[in-house]
């Protein structure tokens, strides 16, 4: 059995584990990366990166449709759903290649097999051909990450009833969707089959879809959704569901039945945390599998740290990847914990949603005195001139002190407008300095600044 000695051994090559390893051996640490499948996790293999490059497809048929605005003789005919697919794998698989030329210039060794800890100090690794690696390590960071889940009456089988894997491996657009569960996921994903050109209906337990968003932000979505012909059933159960020649039917409570090609399974995911050893060195889980860690993402073994999706909280690439760097950097010998107050982040649906920090309610239930200012797209020259007019930027903030407490977005290029409001609060910029600071025109950012200017009452192009 071959043994490999490093200074931090990290069990996932996801954007937790893969992001932590390169800062690791940036500040000098020697680091290893243990991983079963491809390096990015699921965000680049079967998450975001696969999931966004069809919503760019998904945008751009939309664009075609209504090109005729603009004076384009032009007319979406078809879309060809193998070569946006292949399109699809090809980004992917560039991406791998440079997270593989990361890792060599960064002198990262990557051990492709399936590890499990065996102690504080030890990961022993199954490769692919059957061959065994003891990996011994003065720290261990474990990034194994989640998975998607069955729910009962479905259950995943990954031809019919599939998850986000199983729909980012479809072989052609299926005539009929039905999307169990309303987030984040079957939200971006309603989006781009209903451009697609599939019938799709969405059944959420809970009275609104995105319930995680601000309710104005779920409201226009809804709105927009329900004019592209997406079926929404909010406050839905599903009792059975049972197979019908090549589709499915699902019987709701209440006894509607809908009929269905494919059925995308997106509530929620759970740990990869069983069956990777951490008996073995006593680390501690919740009662769900989350591994529990400190603010410096330690869990209670002193040597060993827990990034990502498998501590939960906000399971997001980009805040695995913040903790990633904070644990490699505590690994390092620095003093760090994780901020979570400033997390920005995107949903991609058209209109895009982009969100920072406390809404209005949440911050209400805070006890701050709250003041927001609100300016909508349906007011702004370029989203006039792009035909992109639905939504709105809404800043909430503390009318005592001028601190902005957060921001809800939704409309044309949320995803990135919601990071200017993301780095005012992370500079503790006040709303004051936001309303004041001169915005170029015409941009889309110009909201942001009459947003915050309606805080006063101030917002030069929207009349109350």
């Amino acid at each position: 059995m071959e043994i490999k000695n490093a200074d931090l051994a990290v069990l996932g090559g996801g954007p937790g584990g893969y992001v932590g390893a390169i800062r690791a051996s940036k500040l000098g640490v020697k680091t290893i990366v243990i991983e079963k499948e491809h390096l990015g996790g699921t965000c680049l293999n079967w998450g975001c990166i696969p999931t966004k490059a069809l919503f760019h497809v998904a945008e751009k048929i939309e664009e075609i449709k209504n090109s005729g605005i603009f004076g384009i003789n032009s007319e979406f005919k078809s879309l060809d759903f193998e070569k946006a697919m292949a399109r699809k794998d090809q980004v992917v698989s560039l991406q791998r290649q440079g997270l593989a030329y990361h890792f060599r210039k960064n002198n990262i060794e990557l051990v492709k097999g399936s590890g499990s800890i065996a102690d504080a100090n030890t990961i022993e690794t199954v490769l692919e051909n059957g061959d065994k690696v003891t990996v011994k390590a003065k720290n261990i960071m474990i990034a194994t990450g989640a998975v998607a889940g069955s729910v009962p009456p479905f259950i995943l089988d990954g031809e019919g009833i599939i998850d986000n894997i199983g729909i980012l491996s479809l072989k052609q657009i299926p005539e009929s969707l039905l999307i169990v569960g309303g987030g984040v996921i079957g939200s971006e994903f309603a989006n781009i089959f209903n451009s697609f050109g599939s019938e799709v209906t969405i059944i959420e337990i809970l009275p609104r879809i995105l319930s995680t968003e601000d309710i104005e932000v779920s409201k226009t979505i809804t709105k927009v959704f329900e004019k592209k012909g997406i079926k929404i059933l909010s406050d839905t159960v599903a009792e059975e569901v049972k197979k019908s020649g090549n589709g499915f039917i699902c019987r709701l409570k209440g006894g509607q039945e809908i009929k269905a090609d494919k059925i995308l399974v997106s509530v929620g995911r759970k740990p990869l945390s069983s069956d990777i050893g951490l008996e073995n060195a006593g680390i501690e889980t919740d009662g769900r599998g989350f591994i529990k860690v400190d603010k410096k993402l330690r869990t209670n073994v002193p040597n060993i740290y827990a990034v990502g999706d498998v501590i939960g909280g906000l399971q997001l690439a980009h805040v695995a990847s913040a903790e990633g760097i904070i644990a490699a950097e505590n690994i390092a010998g620095k003093d760090k914990s994780m901020d979570y107050r400033v997390i920005p982040w995107a949903v991609f649906t058209s209109p895009e949603i982009g969100t920072v920090g406390l809404n209005e309610e949440q911050a209400k239930a805070a006890g701050y005195n709250v003041c927001y200012g609100k300016f909508p797209f349906s007011n702004s020259g370029k989203a006039f001139i792009t035909g992109e007019t639905e939504g709105f930027i809404k800043i909430v903030t503390d009318k005592d002190t001028g601190e902005i407490l957060g921001a809800q977005m939704v409309g044309p290029r949320c995803s990135d407008l919601v990071h200017e409001i993301a780095v005012a609060m992370k500079g503790e910029v006040v709303v004051d300095t936001l309303a004041e600071t001169v915005h170029s025109h015409p941009t889309l950012s110009e909201a942001v600044m009459e947003a915050a200017e309606d805080c006063f009452g101030l917002a030069t192009h929207l009349s109350k």
